[in-house]
Formats: structure tokens, sequence, C-alpha cells
């Protein structure tokens, strides 16, 4: 029952997704488990009888002993005695916790030989492994051929959401689709204890751990599990800060005395796999990366068309929960939101009692928004970059189009629809966190100076795969800065 090498990771003709092979190992399994589910049946009924029986027993014992009790030896302590008499049987208690944790072994079991265990980053294990804590889905053949199918189905992306989260907690960089650079250097702060040299068992060893997995995976490797740590640790023997250097088969990681760690890929065939996995799941329908050959003027480049195929994807509910928190309401604010799409983002600012400014350049959409026009709520049907800026806003909320450094102009545009003391409060790709081009650098530098020079609390990261039900992966934040007085 082992699991094959995802499609993704594969070259050549493509082939159909595989399905596990649930033989004839599937039966025995459910089989003996049924079988002792209903043997530990019979055995907590027999129990419960026989506990009545002891009951019975020592009511004739106690009248046998007309209230006496001999104190010289006391053997009701002994365990051969309580074992007659124990307190608060439930045999149907009992066998549902027999139940829970032989389901719970047999799905564990399953999970790790057919090889989906392997797919996975460690967030995405601990998940499993809580949900079987607390929730333990009963072992039948029909449920476990129907997992097993789905998750088959869905190895690709399983492994592919497995990497981009070990990458993007290694490196930030990882977090956007925009290519990884050969050769790159990555920092990993506080992977080794500052004072006894060892390595830190934390969120380090963790994400080392996992993406040894990633790269084992890419190579039809085995994961060496914590044969990387090992290694690690065995070239910084002692104790106290000290260097190391250790190189396996896909790193070479540079051990420092202040604790840091310095690692680098030696395998670029591997790498340019990653990208290329990378791409596919964050999506290059919405590429926010800046053009390979722009200038050191890139960021000044300020245009008027609109974003690229007048892309849409509308904002989900937990993120526009997530804006508004962001959002510092005060009484009878005059908002506008600048690409209002269907309203996903209109609706809740109207809810709480805000007027509304509403533009859109798509006519079908604009339709939608006219259902909500009115006296708090005014819908401009254009495009928003020629619309001149007029700052009487107390506050833009938006989500912009992404397209390569669209959302840039959208962004600086609507800072100029502020009020002073005003607040944008934008969903951005993470890349205008994270990118080191220089137009991304060049509109950070120009966000921290809008803000009054503060860059602390600029951005927030969204979770990930918060657009998935809008048709794309990419990473994105909350970026917030207010126009000050």
């Amino acid at each position: 029952m082992n699991i094959q090498t995802p499609e993704i990771l594969r070259t050549g003709e493509e082939q159909p997704a595989p399905v596990p092979a649930l033989t004839s190992q599937i039966e025995d399994i459910v089989a003996a488990r049924d079988a002792a589910l209903a043997k530990i049946a019979d055995a907590a009924g027999a129990l419960q009888g026989a506990y009545e029986l002891a009951e019975e027993a020592n009511a004739f014992a106690r009248k046998a002993q007309c209230g006496r009790k001999y104190w010289g030896v006391d053997r009701t302590h002994n365990k051969h005695y309580t074992n007659l008499f124990p307190n608060g049987f439930n045999p149907a208690e009992s066998v549902e916790i027999f139940r829970r944790q032989l389901d719970a072994s047999v799905w564990s079991y399953l999970w790790e030989s057919t090889g989906i265990r392997d797919l996975m980053d460690a967030t995405a294990a601990r998940e499993f492994d809580q949900g079987l804590r607390e929730d333990v889905p009963p072992v039948t053949i029909d449920d476990v051929r129907a997992t097993f199918e789905t998750l088959m189905g869905s190895a690709d992306l399983i492994f592919a959401r497995g990497l981009a989260v070990a990458f993007s907690r290694l490196d930030s960089r990882f977090k956007s689709h925009d290519a990884f650079k050969l050769g790159s250097r990555m920092i990993v702060d506080r992977a080794f204890s500052e004072f006894s040299g060892g390595f830190n068992r934390t969120w380090a060893e963790e994400t080392i751990i996992d993406v040894e997995r990633v790269f084992a995976k890419l190579d039809d490797e085995a994961p060496a599990g914590r044969g990387l740590i090992q290694e690690i640790d065995a070239d910084r023997p002692g104790y106290g800060p000290q260097q190391s250097l250790t190189e396996s088969n896909y790193f070479r990681i540079r051990g420092f005395k202040n604790g840091n760690a310095h690692l680098w890929f030696t395998r670029d065939d591997l790498v340019e796999k990653a990208n290329r996995i990378l791409a596919d799941y964050y999506g290059e329908v919405i590429p926010d990366a800046a053009p390979k050959d722009e200038d050191s003027a890139a960021f000044a480049k300020r245009t008027n068309l609109p974003s690229k195929d007048l892309q849409f994807y509308h904002t989900p509910a937990d993120v526009a929960a997530a804006v508004m928190e962001k959002v510092y309401f005060r009484d009878a604010m005059n908002i506008l939101e600048p690409s209002g799409g269907e309203g996903h983002l209109v609706r809740p600012l109207l809810a709480k009692g805000h007027k509304v400014t509403a533009i859109e350049i798509h006519a079908d959409r604009v339709e939608k928004l006219r259902q909500m026009e009115g006296p708090m709520c005014r819908v401009i049907h254009g495009n928003f970059l020629n619309q001149p800026a007029n700052p009487i806003y107390n506050a833009v909320v938006m989500n912009p189009p992404f397209y390569k450094t669209h959302w840039m102009d959208h962004v600086r545009h609507a800072f100029d629809f502020l009020a002073d003391g005003g607040q944008l409060v934008a969903i951005l790709p993470v890349t205008a966190k994270v990118s080191e081009t220089k137009a991304h650098v060049q509109f950070r530098r120009w966000a921290e100076k809008a803000n009054g020079g503060r860059s602390w609390g600029m951005f927030t990261d969204l979770p990930a795969e918060s657009f998935a039900e809008a048709g794309t992966n990419i990473n994105t934040v909350i970026f917030k800065i207010s126009k000050r007085h």
C-alpha cells in the first residue's frame, strides 16, 4: 500500500491520479477491528455481570461479618481484592474508549503506510493528529476506501500545500510564486541555543525536517526524519556556543556562535522543481512580481490603465471580517471602496452604519452594487485610476487588482483620497511585504513615509489559502497606513 510519487513531481506524459490499492489487507484490518470490538463488548458485558455478582457477594459478606472488620491485616487494600470492586464501571463508555483508541491507531497506521503523511507539512500532520485526539471516525471498508481515494486524488495538492508551508516558514521569499533565486542564502534565526550550542527543539528543527522531507520526495528518496538534525548535532560536539558546518544531500548549513544558521540549497535541480510547484500552487494567473527588466524608476511609473483582463477574485467572508478588525471605526464615517467588485467589503461597511462610495469598472458587477445603492451607498461606474483625487474620506478599504504591480497604482492613488487622519486598509499580495524587487522596496519606503515614518504594523499576514474559495492560493496580507496630519 505504498503511495506513488505525486504527478506534479514527475516529468513526461501525464497519467491519471493514482488510486490506493485497497487490497485484502484493508479487509483483514477491518475484520480484525470488528472482531476486537465484538469481543470487547462481550467482555464488558461479562465484566458487568461479574461485578454485579461481586457486589452480591460483598453484601453477603457484610451480613456474615455482623458489622465487624478484622484490622490486624487490612486485605481490602490488596489489589487482588480491589480489582473485584471497581468504582464507576460503565460498559458502554469503556467500549467506546476502546473503540476510539483502536480506530485512531488504525487510521494512523493507514496514514503512514500509504505515504500520505510524507506529503504533509508538520502543521497539517499535527492537525490530523489533533483530530484523532478529539473525534475518531469509525474504521469501515467504505470509509477507508472513500477517504484514501479522495486523499490520493488530492495528493498533488497535499504535497504542494506542504511544500509551500514548509518553505515559507524557512524563508518569507517562498510565500510568493515569484521564483526563488538559485544559490540564495537563507538565515534561520535562533537555530541553536546561545548557551549550550545545541540545536533548539523549536520551530527551526521542525522546519528543517519539513524542508528535508520535501527535497527527499522531490528526489524520490525516503525522508530522513531527524537524521539531518542528528548530523548537525554531531558537527557541534561539546557544550557552549560554537561554529559548525554540515553538508547533506540537499543542504549546506553553517552554524554560528550567536545561535543563527545560514542555509544554502545544494541541488539546483530540486530548487527548480520546487519553484515550479510553488508557481502552480499559488497560481500564475495573477503574477504580482515586477517585470524582470524594470529600472530604478519602476515605482514612479504610474499608469491609469485598468488591470489586465479585469481579473477578479472576490473577498471571502473570513477575509472581509479580518479587514474590518483592522479598521478603526468612528461614528458616521465616510468610506471609499475603490474596487467595489460585488460588494464583499461594501456590505460589512454598510452593516456597521457607515456611508460608502464604491467604484467599479466591470458593468455586471456594477449592477450588483447598485442593488445596495441608496442614501448610505453611492456607486460609480468607471476606472478608479481615472477618478480625480478628492481627499474627503475617513477611510479607504480595498481589495485592488493584483496583476503584476498594478495594485501599487491603486494603493497610491487611493491614499490621495484620504482626509487628514484617514486610514487606508487594503488586501495585497504577500510580495508587497517580502519581495525584494526595486518596485516593491520603493513601495514600502513610500508607505513608511506616508505613514508618518512608521513601519511597524503595516502588514498583517492572512492565513494560507485565504482566497481558495475565490479561485487562487496566492498568499495575502492586510496592509494598513494612516495619513498623518
